[in-house]
């Protein structure tokens, strides 16, 4: 059953990886968070399940450092989605030292023959506690496992952290189904790291390995289940598969995949919810009206909304379809068609309107003008009178 569960999670990984360019880049790292998890799987089911010592040989130990960065890749996706923080880069490597340190911790297993490997994998599946036997240069194989729950837990608290602050901001409102996947994911990926941390306590209490339990069949169902639901749960969210169905107003985010076919290179560095939450910032900002205001511009904008220069360009360009200049025009004569169908322009000339509007001159008003309405304002005007 459990080799299956895990093929099952491997195809899952596959598909995320597969469909990232075109739904969400974010799922890049969730695509590494569940082969991941499927590896540890088929780990624990060599190891303590299988009656197979060369399966045994092969996972016992050699697959310990890649489960560090388990947790991490769930962080990653997490501030990836919710956030433009999709690249890794940076204090961001640091993340990995971990991983190269409790690498070089297992390489004296690593090296060792085939057949020494072999007979360690026959003695262990007469008795789990031979681990003990292997000498590691810098930590056991007890204190590996609490390092790697904390280390675990520690990244589970980081992405907990940002779900919290989007929830605050109200950036998931219109995505129950994407919140709720996300608190499962890191409830379930919480619970398992403390009840590792509860156990290695114990263990170097005991002088034991909590290994034992399992071997000896106590608790092998509870972390069976466990494991397989947070593995094939995601088949249970085929829009974080497929894509999301996220509303953003005037575009839907069940279309994603014809939104990202116009998508740049570039664009793909910024998350669709990102770029969801920035709409509906914009949103709150119009009534305000700044735009009205004389030589507006872009960096006018950013500065207001605090949101980077390059994401609002990408904002622009491609979620939205336009430039910043297109946009800040149409606002601009929607406001100047209201104040002429409203009398205002019988009592004022076309200048004052176009200055009204943040025009500094006559001829700009008329060009913008013609640009958004295919006629003059005058014409209009006279259209309309």
């Amino acid at each position: 059953m459990i080799p299956a569960i895990c093929l099952l999670g491997f195809l899952g990984s596959f598909l995320l990886l597969y469909f990232a360019g075109r739904v969400n880049p974010a799922n890049r790292y969730l695509a590494c968070h569940f082969f991941l998890n499927s590896l540890f799987g088929m780990a624990y089911w060599a190891i303590i399940i299988s009656d197979s010592d060369t399966l045994r040989a092969i996972f016992a130990i050699h697959y310990f450092p890649f489960y560090l960065l388990n947790t991490p890749f769930l962080y990653f996706y997490v501030r990836a989605l919710l956030t433009d923080k999709i690249q890794i880069k940076g204090w961001d490597y640091l993340i990995f030292l971990p991983f190269i340190v409790v690498l070089i911790n297992f390489i004296p297993y690593s090296l060792l023959p085939w057949q020494q490997k072999l007979d360690f994998a026959y003695q262990f599946h007469q008795n789990v506690n031979y681990l003990n036997r292997i000498e590691f240069p810098l930590l056991t194989l007890t204190e590996y496992v609490l390092f790697r729950a904390v280390f675990s837990l520690l990244f589970v608290a980081m992405a907990a952290s940002i779900l919290r602050e989007s929830i605050r901001k109200k950036v998931l409102d219109s995505s129950h189904s994407l919140l709720i996947w996300l608190t499962i994911c890191l409830a379930t990926a919480a619970i398992i790291n403390l009840f590792m941390i509860t156990k290695s306590i114990q263990s170097l209490l005991n002088h034991n390995l909590f290994l034992v339990q399992f071997e000896s069949g106590q608790g092998r169902i509870g972390i069976t289940l466990v494991m397989s639901a947070l593995i094939i749960s995601i088949f249970f969210f085929p829009k974080i598969l497929y894509g999301m169905n996220l509303t953003t107003g005037t575009v839907s985010l069940s279309n994603v995949m014809e939104l990202n076919k116009t998508m740049s290179s570039k664009s793909t560095d910024i998350s669709i919810t990102r770029l969801a939450q920035i709409d509906r910032l914009i949103k709150n900002y119009l009534p305000a009206k700044r735009y009205l205001t004389p030589g507006f511009s872009l960096a006018d904008l950013v500065k207001d909304i605090d949101v980077p220069l390059h994401v609002l360009s990408i904002y622009f360009n491609n979620y939205k379809g336009t430039t910043f200049v297109v946009w800040k025009n149409q606002l601009r004569i929607e406001e100047a068609i209201q104040l002429m169908q409203s009398g205002k322009a019988d009592a004022h000339t076309l200048e004052s309107v176009g200055e009204a509007c943040g025009y500094k001159s006559r001829s700009n008003f008329i060009q913008a003008f013609k640009s958004q309405t295919g006629e003059s304002p005058s014409a209009y005007l006279k259209r309309i009178g």
